[in-house]
């Protein structure tokens, strides 16, 4: 069994053990075959292989009834997937637009790539792509956030790298590695419902207990 698929049912296990499953089940089932050849045949680069593991055990999820991820992370669905070159071609001109309204004191990175593929979103507007440019990058997780300090920062090596992490903070109780300064730790939120929410707190804080 991949490594990513055997991470992913730690992490639905634990949903279940803590009877916090119910958001689980807006996740829609695995795709076919079929619809990752379509899904090959619309992005216009090699699809990362964590990619197409994630999508033969669930096909997204409706936007937004399934923050799965860290930081409510909804993870798309294959329609949406099929419209990230076109988001991210839009995304582009945008920041083209505004370096060009003053290029001698711009400084901003762009936040979009055309190999750049979206793969989450928030509600608040975050998302999460996966990096497919060729090299060392290809695979990174990285995340856009408009809002924030950090407009584009690199998360995970990879999404296999993200899904294992959430298991072992699950199971540890453990903060997870997020940023410089920042960590994801577990938190079960009693609700009703009952679901599990991960708090961004500072790496050195004190009492960072998990959700167990």
């Amino acid at each position: 069994m991949d490594d990513l698929v055997r991470n992913w049912t730690r992490v639905e296990n634990w949903h279940r053990q803590h009877r916090c499953a119910g958001t689980l089940l807006e996740l829609h089932p695995p795709a076919s075959e079929e619809a990752v050849q379509s899904l090959r045949r619309v992005i216009p680069h090699l699809l990362h292989p964590h990619l197409v593991q994630w999508l033969g055990i669930h096909a997204g999820a409706p936007l937004y009834d399934a923050p799965v991820w860290p930081g409510g992370h909804v993870p798309y669905d294959l329609e949406t997937l099929m419209a990230g070159p076109a988001y991210m071609a839009e995304m582009l001109a945008e920041w083209e637009e505004q370096r060009d309204e003053d290029p001698e004191v711009w400084i901003q990175e762009p936040w979009a790539d055309p190999l750049w593929l979206p793969v989450a979103g928030t509600h608040t507007g975050e998302s999460l792509v996966v990096d497919h440019r060729p090299g060392d990058g290809f695979g990174t997780v990285i995340e856009i956030d408009y809002e924030g300090n950090e407009v584009v920062a690199a998360r995970w090596r990879s999404l296999g790298e993200m899904i294992r992490l959430m298991a072992d903070s699950l199971e540890s109780g453990e903060a997870m590695p997020y940023a410089r300064e920042y960590v994801r730790v577990p938190r079960l939120d009693e609700g009703p419902p009952r679901r599990l929410t991960w708090a961004l707190e500072k790496s050195w804080g004190e009492g960072r207990g998990g959700g167990r």
